[in-house]
């Protein structure tokens, strides 16, 4: 191939951390071609547990105030830096999503990790700030992912769907080339963020999350606490609807244990199951409400939750004609698509292509998402 064939070609490196606020996920991948559909080529990827101070700030954010929210700013970009540059890639640009420490749409929202920090230290153009855009034109701000679900996933004849169970859980239904109707995403609800916080309740501290829903399948299901959960307003809104720690943080999960207060292991295994039933129902009710236009015929599963054997084989037995399987697509898995995804966010941004779906944000109109920081030469 001659010079003046080759394909523009980039090394984005994607940044993510979730609300389950455990650690750094990066996905270094390169681009190759032009518009919105580019060959990648995954290079590299890894997950950097946080250090103990972040994980105990970030599980309880909205207790934060402004002066330890500008602190805990610099901190965590000086350490996305270092983290970065022991690492030694090749890399063009970095898309960083941040650490979510509050999102209120249309509002505001806020993520943190300073760019500029970490566009000097590594000498290399940070994009941040994907989600204020959407808001300015009255979107949620989120889900963000949708796009590249549909860039990964999109198939010619039948529709899919994609989930990933984060701290909360989104799902995506990507319609087939061949069917008319919209690509549609929302937050479904709390994916792990209860569960996480009655398992660190119960082990005190000791454990972070349920390891393969070990101790969810010890307990039993408590009807009357689950029928009450049920009732969350949050579950009643009409999409577009996101979720954070706003409705499902530290707040929410002290009214759950006002309701039912576990006073011995037994007790404690019951509410970690009934939260995983919880996720479940109100994952497979989003499903049960698509209209006829969409027939999909499989679930891509992303995110920690696809670990949890429980939480999966709940879903399983209430969506038997739809193939669940573990996302794994050329190097983009169930642990780094997220960040895979912000690397693409950010190939949209350097092409200046848009990339939010304001049938799923509601945002008046799609537009670029993102922010540059360039280093300063020398």
């Amino acid at each position: 191939m001659s010079n003046s064939d080759a394909k523009p070609m980039v090394n984005i490196l994607g940044l993510m951390t979730g609300s389950s606020a455990d650690g750094l996920d990066l996905c270094l991948v390169n681009f190759t071609g032009e518009g919105r559909d580019p060959d990648f080529e995954v290079l590299f990827s890894h997950e950097i547990p946080y250090p103990r101070q972040f994980q105990l700030c970030f599980r309880n954010p909205l207790e934060l105030n402004d002066e330890e929210i500008a602190e805990l700013d610099n901190k965590l970009g000086i350490w996305f830096a270092n983290e970065i540059n022991k690492l030694d890639l090749k890399i063009d640009f970095i898309a960083s999503h941040g650490q979510t420490i509050k999102h209120e749409p249309p509002h505001f929202t806020l993520q943190i990790g300073n760019p500029q920090y970490m566009a000097e230290a590594i000498q290399c153009p940070v994009i941040y700030d994907f989600r204020t855009a959407d808001l300015e034109q009255g979107g949620q701000g989120a889900p963000l992912i949708p796009i590249v679900d549909q860039y990964l996933l999109q198939q010619d004849n039948s529709d899919v769907l994609a989930l990933n169970i984060g701290g909360i859980a989104n799902l995506t239904i990507v319609p087939g080339q061949h069917n008319s109707a919209p690509l549609l995403a929302w937050d479904t609800g709390p994916g792990n963020t209860l569960i996480d916080k009655a398992v660190r309740l119960f082990s005190h501290d000791i454990l972070n999350y349920d390891e393969g829903g070990d101790l969810a399948a010890q307990g039993k299901i408590n009807h009357k606490l689950l029928d009450e959960l049920l009732k969350h307003e949050f579950y009643q809104r009409t999409p577009p609807r996101s979720a954070g720690q706003e409705q499902f943080g530290k707040t929410y999960f002290q009214h759950i244990l006002k309701q039912f207060n576990p006073r011995n292991d037994q007790e404690f295994k019951d509410l970690i199951h009934t939260l995983t039933v919880l996720t479940a129902k109100t994952i497979t009710g989003s499903i049960h409400t698509l209209s006829t236009d969409y027939s999909p015929t499989a679930m891509f599963v992303g995110g920690g939750g696809a670990f949890n054997k429980m939480l999966m084989n709940l879903l399983r037995a209430e969506l038997p004609s739809i193939d669940i399987v573990e996302m794994d697509l050329s190097g983009v898995n169930q642990s780094n698509k997220e960040a895979f995804g912000f690397a693409y966010l950010g190939y949209l941004y350097i092409n200046g292509l848009t990339a939010n779906l304001p049938g799923v944000t509601g945002a008046g109109k799609a537009v670029t998402l993102g922010k540059l920081y360039q280093p300063q030469s020398g």
